[in-house]
């Protein structure tokens, strides 16, 4: 555990220490902020998008959204959640409208497979990467943070 170049990098060893982990995100955000949720197929990135947004004040469920691409959630702000899983580029997101909820400045956006965003990613952003770390509920986590400057972001491996 610990930050290396601007990277926090932390082992979780459970559900509890990985929603732990999303109120110390949703400490930092800010409205306009968006969450990269990058990782394997079951690693977690919904558990942690579904933390993230509990401690941001959403009271219902927060399915994964897989097949809408996008559910918004009411909470003390509005929760973007993104899963672009089935979307093959940019065009794509595009063409499906999604770019005003992504870049709603009242809104958190937190977003599962953001890769086909690439060079179009909002420059204020948490990139969270979860990875197996061998025993089964056992993960690596990184988070890198882009123009959050003077936030409290350095406390999540503490």
């Amino acid at each position: 555990m610990g930050q290396e170049k601007g990277i926090w990098r932390m082992k979780i060893g459970s559900q509890e220490e990985m929603e732990a982990l999303g109120a110390k995100i949703a400490a930092c955000l800010r409205p306009g902020d968006c969450v990269f949720l990058m990782g394997d197929l079951g690693v977690g990135k919904s558990v942690l998008a579904r933390s993230i947004g509990q401690a941001l004040g959403v009271q219902e469920p927060m399915p994964s959204p897989s097949f809408g691409l996008l559910l918004p959630h009411a909470g003390c702000v509005q929760v973007n959640h993104f899963d672009l899983y089935r979307l093959e580029d940019y065009s794509e997101f595009v063409a499906a409208g999604l770019e005003e909820a992504l870049l709603d400045e009242k809104a958190v956006s937190l977003v599962e497979w953001p890769e086909i965003l690439a060079g179009e990613a909002p420059s204020t952003r948490l990139e969270v990467r979860i990875a197996y770390a061998g025993a089964p509920d056992a993960r690596e986590v990184s988070i890198r943070c882009l123009g959050m400057e003077g936030r409290d972001c350095a406390n999540f491996g503490d």
